[in-house]
């Protein structure tokens, strides 16, 4: 069974019994009080009797006596019988038809009291039998009997009345349930409506439900876990995006490596094919051809080791650098090709720059590497300019050279491996560098203008900072 018919049911049992107990409650209510005036009537009309007939008694004016009793009869519709008795206890004077029924003064005894109430039942039905004493101390009394049909005829126009009442409260009882319900349900609709929408993976979407009641509060969740589940679905697709990513970019990096390393490889392996192939033809070798052939050697040997540098996984050994005697440091072994080719240096680096936790020798490799760099950018001399900052969380060291610029449409490629502009040189310098830095938690990041120079800035986090991070 539904929900809505489950409520609409429920409404109209409530409904009806409510109306079947307010209808016993007004009814015994409504019978107790016109009862109650029905009494209060009949003592009313029994009590101005008795006085108006006492003289009567008395003077044994039975006449007079009957006259009155036939008066109230006329005047009283519900009235059904009066008689009288004088001192003795005899009936002097009734309004009976056929005569007096037999035993009558046991009906409602009134013996010494001054007032006697009876209810009787009757062939003629329910009839209220008032006794009323005339004369203290004595039998004479006067009974009255009146009947309750006028009550029982109340209730039946009352009948007619309650039952279209009952069937109007009815009515209105279910068309009240089928608004009510359908209040309750529609919304609670929505809800499983759009649990299977949540089912079908269709997430973000929301249930227009504006009740402030429970169900609002339902929905309003609902909506709350659509957009929740739209979110974790969003960044579930990005990562697995990122992944997959990710993945193509390792296997591209790997073969653009690996045909670095092949193209780097093929020149000293063709030159050393052709020596080899000269040799068989003409055994004799001379100094100079084993010169080329231990060049080319060396050149493949120099290639290997750049690149198990470049792939193999580093061990560090950490401790804190400073980066004023590591510059030092490196301007001392770069000193002969600095003089060689007619550098000037300036060193502008401030005399307190702080102390970094790092590998010192490979730091010193990064260092040497950028310094050697802006060497061969100026073959005919120039000027090579150091500096230094540093704030709360880095330190920053930019190297300067005034050589002719990196041009604009390779600068993409400076950090890919075997990417070289120079005759010699495996291309792997700047990307050691780079990978060397960045497993530092720190950056290597250049500008270049064109006839102008270059700069190149390492950022490192400080001791502090990596002690906090």
């Amino acid at each position: 069974m539904r929900v809505r018919t489950k409520i609409t049911w429920l409404t109209i049992t409530v409904a009806v019994t409510v109306v079947f107990f307010v209808i016993i409650a007004v009814r015994g209510v409504f019978i107790e009080a016109f009862r109650g005036e029905l009494e209060k009537r009949a003592v009313s009309i029994a009590g101005n009797l008795s006085d108006r007939v006492a003289d009567y008694i008395l003077l044994k004016d039975y006449f007079h006596i009957s006259g009155a009793f036939t008066e109230v009869l006329g005047k009283e519709k519900d009235v059904e019988y009066i008689f009288a008795t004088d001192q003795d206890g005899s009936i002097v004077a009734h309004t009976f038809d056929n005569g007096v029924p037999s035993g009558i003064l046991d009906w409602n005894p009134v013996n010494d009291r001054a007032m006697n109430i009876q209810l009787l039942d009757t062939e003629k039905g329910f009839i209220r039998d008032v006794g009323v004493t005339i004369f203290a101390g004595t039998k004479s009394q006067l009974h009255l009997g009146i009947r309750e049909d006028s009550l029982i005829q109340t209730l039946n126009r009352a009948r007619y009345v309650t039952y279209p009442s009952i069937l109007l409260v009815i009515c209105i009882g279910v068309i009240a349930s089928f608004v009510f319900s359908r209040l309750i349900t529609e919304p609670l609709n929505k809800c499983i409506e759009f649990t299977k929408v949540l089912g079908r993976g269709e997430y973000g979407t929301k249930i227009d439900v504006r009740s402030g009641d429970e169900v609002g509060y339902l929905a309003h969740n609902f909506n709350t876990l659509s957009m929740q589940l739209k979110s974790a679905k969003e960044k579930m697709e990005e990562a697995y995006t990122y992944t997959h990513l990710l993945q193509a970019e390792k296997l591209s990096s790997i073969g653009q490596i690996s045909a670095g390393l092949a193209h780097e490889l093929k020149n000293p392996m063709t030159t050393l094919k052709m020596m080899f192939q000269a040799f068989r033809e003409q055994p004799d070798m001379t100094k100079e051809d084993a010169e080329v052939i231990n060049n080319e050697i060396d050149k493949i040997d120099k290639i290997l080791t750049d690149f198990m540098g470049f792939v193999k996984q580093r061990s560090f050994n950490f401790s804190e650098v400073s980066l004023n005697e590591l510059i030092d440091r490196v301007l001392s072994l770069a000193t002969f090709d600095i003089k060689n080719t007619g550098i000037t240096v300036h060193r502008d680096l401030v005399d307190a720059l702080p102390v970094v936790k790092a590998d010192r020798a490979l730091l010193e490799q990064v260092f040497l590497n950028l310094v050697l760099n802006a060497v061969q950018a100026m073959p005919d001399g120039g000027e090579i300019r150091i500096s230094g900052k540093s704030d709360d969380r880095f330190a920053e060291v930019m190297i300067w050279d005034r050589g002719g610029g990196i041009p604009a449409v390779i600068r993409s490629k400076i950090f890919d491996p075997f990417f070289t502009t120079k005759d010699s040189g495996t291309g792997l310098g700047l990307s050691i560098a780079y990978n060397i830095i960045k497993s530092h938690g720190g950056s290597l990041f250049f500008n270049s203008n064109e006839g102008v120079g270059t700069v190149f800035t390492v950022r490192l986090p400080i001791a502090s900072e990596i002690e906090r991070g």
